[in-house]
């Protein structure tokens, strides 16, 4: 792919560097001239690039995904065409991607591995809320912030790819060491493909190796359709049996097995203990049950015959023996916890998170943010990161959400995902209505009002108008010559179609000007979206007339008449 670096697209945004390529993309760092700030651009491969049919979906998808709001999700903020390349523009995040962190590092800490895990549900839940499956959770796709925290990204890229005219399957498939079995035997993947596919993720984070690897693709893909995944304590000795649960949890071959949805496997997750097993409490244990062993087989010896009374004390002597087991094994462990981040979890996870790690959670108020989503952590005492006795109270403050709302791109989507993305910004659906349009397939969303990016209160109504296509052209015969005026002129029909590649998502302002001897004069003004017809215009021609047309002010065609 020839290299872009340098080049600006639709006279918005530069191209400064390569960061990273794909399969479908190649990623670029830029910087939006417009907004000033710096952005993620995916350039599209030529080779898919000139698939007409994918550059569609690839373009609805990320529409699709740009309705998505979730402090864990890289937004989507723009999506179009320059010449031979399409383009979608995302939030740049400064760090690395969990792939990078794993070949640098090796297996992740206990406890980041369930945070990275946690928060990337957490983005998952809000997708799948909102009627979005991402179809490709791997470590590559999950980036990690400066400050550790996770943004996923590429949501809606792997669904445009795996349409069923897409015929490379190198390209659609990607990495196959995380996808699940149904998307293996090529059948439709829903929310729990996602659930899978994480699940070989943490696998991953927790062993550094993959969940099936040796042998080529076809291996790796048959493996996931067909044989038991091992669990991560085989691979690293210590971890906790929750956390072989959970993910053998989300590895399950059975969908009617595998964890239900993304909030179900954070409740397991918030649960899951955050300490591993040392090699020094495990052989504290040991040396507690061999002498609890030796002791209770000289006391049965003893006892033989001696009747229930001394049976009984036995008893009793077990359970304090079993006391000092218990004390041997705590005091291995430091009586202390360090402070998890729950800064951006909603109020339930934050709970179980605390409460997992043996910390008290304590709500201490609310106030409103733009930032934070209704109901999740706002602000944290003590800070994350900070050692604290176990059962040390964590304060928190939650959001209650922003003073307003922006209303959501849902234009070319279906009704009901559209729906769904409106009531998950907290707005309601009005009205639905129909009417033809030459941009928009029939029965995709055409238009809302108030219009996208509107700043609105939330549960205001948003009226829905869902294409009819093309209206429909009634066939006549030859054209007639223009009609004579009385004056010895004639009369012209202008007909114009807004240009398909002037780059510009919303509508444009479309002006038509006539002028002859007795000056100049507006005909015409309407707003448009592009590939659309305005209305035929009759110029009448008595004289040397000369119409001109111009978009968002600037002139982009003329016309000479002679009477």
């Amino acid at each position: 792919m020839a290299t872009v670096v340098g080049q600006v697209l639709n006279d918005r945004y530069e191209i400064l560097e390569k960061i990273g390529e794909g399969g479908m993309a190649v990623a670029y760092r830029g910087r939006d001239r417009v907004l000033g700030r710096v952005v993620a651009i995916k350039v599209m491969r030529p080779e898919l690039a000139s698939d007409t049919g994918f550059v569609a979906r690839f373009r609805r998808e990320a529409r699709a995904a740009a309705g998505i709001t979730h402090e864990h999700i890289a937004g989507v903020y723009d999506t179009g065409s320059d010449g031979p390349y399409h383009y979608i523009v995302m939030e740049h995040v400064e760090g690395e991607s969990m792939r990078d962190r794993l070949r640098r590092e090796g297996p992740l800490p206990l406890p980041e591995a369930l945070r990275i895990a946690s928060e990337t549900a957490e983005a998952l839940e809000a997708a799948h809320q909102a009627g979005v499956v991402h179809r490709d959770i791997k470590p590559h796709n999950i980036l990690l912030g400066r400050d550790g925290s996770v943004k996923v990204t590429d949501f809606g890229i792997a669904r445009a790819a795996s349409a069923p005219s897409q015929t490379d399957t190198s390209s659609v498939l990607g990495t196959v060491n995380y996808v699940s079995p149904e998307q293996a035997r090529g059948e439709p993947v829903g929310p729990q493909g996602d659930i899978y596919s994480l699940g070989a993720t943490l696998f991953e984070a927790l062993t550094g190796k993959p969940l099936f690897d040796g042998g080529d693709r076809l291996a790796v893909l048959h493996k996931h359709v067909y044989d038991r995944p091992p669990r991560p304590s085989e691979l690293r000795p210590g971890l906790p049996p929750e956390v072989d649960s959970v993910v053998g949890h989300c590895l399950e071959k059975e969908l009617a097995r595998r964890f239900a949805s993304a909030r179900e496997l954070l409740s397991y997750l918030s649960a899951c203990p955050r300490v591993e097993e040392t090699t020094a409490v495990r052989a504290a244990k040991s040396r507690a049950r061999r002498v609890l062993s030796g002791r209770l087989s000289a006391a049965l010896s003893w006892m033989h015959g001696r009747g229930v009374w001394l049976l009984l004390a036995l008893l009793l002597s077990v359970g304090a023996v079993a006391g000092v087991v218990r004390h041997v094994s705590l005091g291995a462990q430091a009586e202390m916890a360090r402070v998890p981040d729950v800064l951006g979890m909603g109020s339930k996870t934050a709970r179980e998170t605390l409460e997992g790690l043996g910390l008290a959670y304590r709500r201490v108020g609310s106030r409103p943010s733009d930032d934070v989503v209704a109901d999740a952590v706002l602000s944290q005492d003590p800070s994350p990161g900070l050692l604290v006795m176990q059962g040390a109270v964590v304060k928190v403050v939650l959001s209650g959400g922003p003073s307003y709302v922006l209303v959501p791109d849902v234009t070319e989507m279906a009704l009901a995902p559209a729906q769904t993305n409106l009531e998950a910004f907290g707005l309601r659906t009005g009205d639905v209505r129909e009417s033809y349009s030459e941009a928009v397939p029939a029965e995709y969303v055409a238009s809302t009002l108030p219009a996208a990016g509107a700043r609105v209160v939330p549960g205001t109504s948003v009226h829905i108008v869902l294409s009819l296509g093309p209206e429909p052209k009634v066939p006549g015969g030859p054209p007639l010559p223009p009609p004579p005026t009385p004056d010895g002129g004639r009369e012209e029909i202008l007909n114009y179609v807004v240009p398909s590649d002037i780059g510009i998502e919303d509508e444009v302002e479309v002006t038509i000007e006539v002028a002859d001897e007795n000056g100049t004069r507006r005909i015409y003004q309407g707003r448009h979206r592009a590939g659309a017809r305005i209305p035929p215009q009759k110029i009448k021609v008595t004289e040397p007339t000369t119409a001109r047309i111009f978009v968002d002010g600037k002139l982009l065609g003329e016309r000479q008449y002679l009477p």
